[in-house]
């Protein structure tokens, strides 16, 4: 007999009847009226394996530590778990997925934002959560769940664990199976109040018999001293940098194989054209055309023999002055 028709869904119905009235509670507290999606995503990821009192406290905790949750998102893991508290159930693991899921959704919306997920096909939105680095199935379905009001139910290993207790779900059965299977047994208009049930469930196994971690399970890295602040910073505002600096290599890339793609379509169509009108086409010129145009310098006219000038007649020889007075003294005797 196989283990999907070993799963009771009578069972199922009694054991949501049995923590119904204690989820009126929980809707209050973890389901407001307008939740941000992204403050619902932190939220789901503070509730999966946890109890709900100590994700709403950590959720108070986390908005009050930082800006916005870009701000914790280029924050060190080990900043993030001082401020949840170290007893928060495997809090190092959870936040090393929460932060590598928001750093996924930054590379794909450039900011820190799950209102696309509004705009989606169910199938898209389950393929958007689900291959996000770091997701979590409960936490991808809570959001599509209680976000987007798509017909799904949450179910972590605590859940899993009571409903195999309670006889709902055989014990061969994994989480997928059975988040599938659940799901399945539960009216769309019914779902919210599902899961508040499950959770009010864990609720209770956290206050009657809390699980422990097992002795080999070590945390090197919560125990390890924190790098600086700025530093982490520094490095992821270096990471955007790089990953803008790559988008706009390839849209200059992708410009210039336009352009190049417009140039050959222009000189196709010329060259079309010339073959219509029987001219060949014309080739591009080897020279610049300026210096073809030039014309060529006139030679120089060769130069006239300059005429030299004519001798002066030479002027009657004077007396001498001496012979002259001789005379005129003669006649005056």
């Amino acid at each position: 007999m196989s283990a999907k028709t070993e799963a009771n869904p009578a069972k199922l119905a009694a054991f949501l009847r049995k923590h119904a009235s204690a989820s009126a509670a929980i809707k209050a507290s973890s389901e407001p009226d307008g939740i941000d999606l992204v403050d619902l995503f932190v939220h789901s990821y503070l509730l999966w394996q946890a109890p709900s009192t100590d994700a709403a406290q950590a959720l108070k905790r986390l908005k009050a530590a930082f800006i916005d949750w870009n701000d914790m998102r280029v924050s060190l893991v080990g900043d993030i778990v001082d401020v949840i508290g170290l007893k928060h159930w495997r809090a190092h693991d959870r936040v090393s997925k929460l932060r590598d899921a928001m750093n996924g959704i930054f590379r794909r919306e450039h900011k820190v934002c799950l209102d696309r997920l509004r705009t989606l096909m169910k199938k898209d939105a389950v393929s958007y959560m689900d291959t996000l680095p770091g997701m979590v199935p409960y936490v991808a379905h809570r959001v599509l769940l209680v976000g987007v009001d798509f017909h799904s139910v949450p179910l972590d290993e605590f859940g899993l664990q009571l409903l195999v207790q309670s006889g709902a779900i055989p014990a061969g059965m994994s989480l997928a199976e059975a988040q599938s299977w659940v799901t399945r047994h539960v009216k769309a208009e019914e779902a919210r109040d599902a899961h508040r049930a499950l959770v009010a469930a864990v609720d209770h196994m956290w206050e009657t018999n809390p699980p422990k971690l097992p002795k080999s399970a070590t945390k090197p890295a919560e125990l390890a001293p924190p790098k600086p602040v700025e530093e982490a910073r520094a490095a992821a505002r270096a990471l955007v940098d790089a990953q803008l600096a790559a988008e706009r290599a390839a849209l200059m890339a992708e410009r210039a194989a336009r352009r190049e793609e417009m140039r050959r379509e222009k000189a196709a169509l010329k060259a079309k054209e010339a073959k219509a009108s029987g001219k060949p086409a014309a080739k591009a010129p080897t020279k610049p055309a300026a210096a073809k145009a030039a014309p060529k310098p006139a030679p120089k006219a060769a130069a006239k023999p300059v005429a030299k000038p004519a001798p002066k007649p030479a002027s009657k020889p004077q007396r001498p002055v001496a012979k002259v007075s001789a005379k005129a003294g003669a006649k005056k005797k």
